[in-house]
């Protein structure tokens, strides 16, 4: 009996190592050649656009050595695209090292028996530049109408043309006015929640008193008066790091380089940077 779990144990030990083998050979290994930045596994992106998006990214990581890199394939064989987006940039090191200032963009055609899938994975770094909702409104707004029409070259041209202005700061003035707004909404709804915690304290203290202390008024200051002053204290906090942040369109003079510059190829490498699953996905 003892033998027979023993075969049971070693033969479910044998699936789980297959099953691990499995996942890591679904992840493309990393390319030698770092100074390509496309990666068009799927074939879905015409030379035209091709040759367009080099550029740009290439242009992009002359001008401040951020990587952006466009991978395009198959299949993700049965992984959920943030998983495998995230085994991706981490096996590659995409990014520097100290800055991580990485953005891989994964895109999975549609086909007959599968929906289209779509994911702008960040670096750390690269999440201030590159919020998740300005990630998904890319998505939403300039990608899936494209891919939708099977243009998958014009699709991820649109993308890179508002990821590589945004990676050096400058926005478009919708994007701009998109973010600003998004960033008063979410100090709004700070301040709401801060509202309603201590409205709901003031009852809670209430109920307590009224059922089991009833204290003198005395008591009642020093029940009351620590949490509130540090909530007080908290939001005065908010407010003063909020209000020294703004949202700039850009301004031209921080673009003046030539797209005639030059990189030898040893200052071309995997960085070595990582990634907290900052980003967003879409189907369709």
């Amino acid at each position: 009996m003892k033998k027979l779990i023993n075969i049971r144990y070693l033969f479910l030990l044998m699936i789980m190592m297959a099953a691990v083998t499995t996942i890591n050979a679904e992840i493309p290994p990393r390319p030698k050649n770092a100074n390509e930045l496309v990666y068009d596994q799927a074939h879905i992106i015409d030379s035209a656009n091709l040759a367009i998006i080099n550029d740009s990214l290439k242009n992009l990581y002359i001008y401040n050595k951020t990587q952006v890199v466009v991978l395009t394939v198959e299949t993700l064989d049965g992984m959920e695209i943030e998983e495998y987006c995230q085994q991706v940039f981490q096996e590659w090191g995409i990014g520097d090292k100290e800055k991580n200032n990485g953005v891989l963009i994964v895109v999975k055609p549609k086909t007959e028996k599968s929906k289209g899938q779509v994911r702008i994975h960040t670096g750390y770094g690269a999440e201030g530049a590159l919020p998740d909702l300005l990630c998904k409104k890319i998505q939403t707004d300039s990608m899936i109408p494209a891919f939708k029409e099977n243009n998958y070259g014009l699709a991820i041209v649109k993308a890179v043309n508002l990821i590589t202005p945004a990676m050096k700061g400058e926005y478009p003035q919708d994007i701009a006015t998109f973010l600003k707004e998004k960033q008063e909404e979410k100090e709004s709804n700070a301040r709401i929640a801060v509202i309603v915690y201590v409205i709901l304290y003031l009852i809670l203290c209430g109920l307590i008193w009224y059922f089991f202390f009833m204290p003198t008024k005395k008591d009642w200051y020093s029940i009351m008066a620590s949490p509130l002053v540090a909530a007080a204290a908290g939001a005065s906090s908010r407010r003063r790091s909020s209000s020294g942040s703004s949202w700039s369109s850009g301004s031209s003079s921080s673009s003046s380089w030539s797209s005639g510059s030059s990189s030898s190829s040893s200052d071309w490498s995997w960085g070595g940077g990582s990634s907290g699953g900052g980003g967003a996905s879409s189907s369709w």
